[in-house]
């Protein structure tokens, strides 16, 4: 009795360390979160609901209410359609590219010859993605797109016809075909997506114990059961983490929203209704956010 009491007492007093590493690895984000985050998005709220005028010695703020908030969701004729737009371009592309990432981590977790390089050149999209690496690959597309187009020995029909056809042909749900053909014409863009995915589920995966897996087959779990049964649960904390990641990733880059909101604050000196509407982008990315994390929550009891 007196060894099992010892026992407890060494594990909490171990989780109370880990514990204490955990909020010391996330200090830094708990800062940014009460000084950076929270004093904007209170800017922002506040710049919303006031009508701005631009002065020579800074801005002025005169009450306007939720004016702009009703203008964007009922006025303009723009906002709802590109919002709807942009939302519906990340539901398709959120699982998408979450399911590349997940296969791509299966694969490089597994035991071949060259597994190191794999590794790194799956990484180098990520490197690609970044700073100045990203601004000269879009000055290569621009070019490229202004220019003349390269042959990489692909079809003509680069809009998917025939293989849109096809899918047609055999009774598959239109919403279904838009996945898979904006996936295959998109998948430059997936694969220079998911280079930090791939290794948060490559981290998860190798933290599985393989007795696990041997145990479940001696049971005669197949590999559909063992995923479902083992994997999934496990890497659960992974996939939200790279939900979140990738809704964040996704909103952050350019977007005919981004650029509509933009010229609305910068060109036509509508501060306040871009500020509203951006805040409404916001509040919609964030119900994404938690359907999203509420469906894993659901599937696995890891996330319990």
């Amino acid at each position: 009795m007196q060894k099992c009491h010892t026992s407890r007492i060494r594990e909490d007093a171990l989780m109370r360390r880990r514990n204490r590493f955990g909020y010391l690895f996330i200090f830094p984000l708990i800062i940014g979160v009460l000084f950076i985050f929270i004093p904007n998005l209170i800017q922002t709220i506040r710049f919303s609901l006031n009508d701005i005028n631009i002065t020579g010695s800074g801005y002025t703020l005169k009450f306007k209410g939720l004016v702009y908030y009703h203008e964007a969701l009922f006025v303009n004729s723009e906002f709802i359609p590109k919002l709807v737009d942009n939302i519906r371009s990340l539901i398709i592309t959120l699982p998408v590219l979450l399911i590349y990432s997940l296969f791509i981590s299966t694969i490089l977790n597994q035991k071949f010859a060259g597994r190191g390089i794999a590794r790194v050149l799956f990484f180098i999209p990520v490197i690609l993605a970044a700073g100045i690496m990203s601004d000269m690959n879009g000055e290569v597309m621009s070019i490229v797109g202004a220019g003349q187009a390269i042959d990489v020995g692909l079809p003509a029909s680069a809009s998917f016809t025939d293989f849109n056809k096809l899918l047609s042909s055999l009774n598959f749900p239109s919403v279904l075909i838009k996945i898979i053909t904006d996936s295959i014409s998109g998948i430059y863009e997936i694969t220079a997506r998911s280079g930090l995915q791939i290794f948060i589920f490559l981290a998860g995966l190798q933290e599985i114990p393989q007795p696990f897996y041997e145990a479940a087959s001696i049971e005669g779990c197949n590999k559909w059961e063992l995923f479902w049964k083992i994997t999934f649960p496990m890497i659960s904390p992974q996939f939200a983490v790279n939900m979140v990641y990738t809704i964040a990733d996704f909103c952050a880059s350019k977007n005919a929203l981004m650029d509509f909101t933009r010229n609305l604050a910068f060109n036509q000196n509508q501060y306040a209704l871009s500020t509203s509407m951006n805040f409404l982008y916001l509040l919609c990315l964030g119900i994404v956010i938690a359907l999203a994390l509420g469906l894993v929550r659901k599937l696995s009891p890891q996330m319990a």
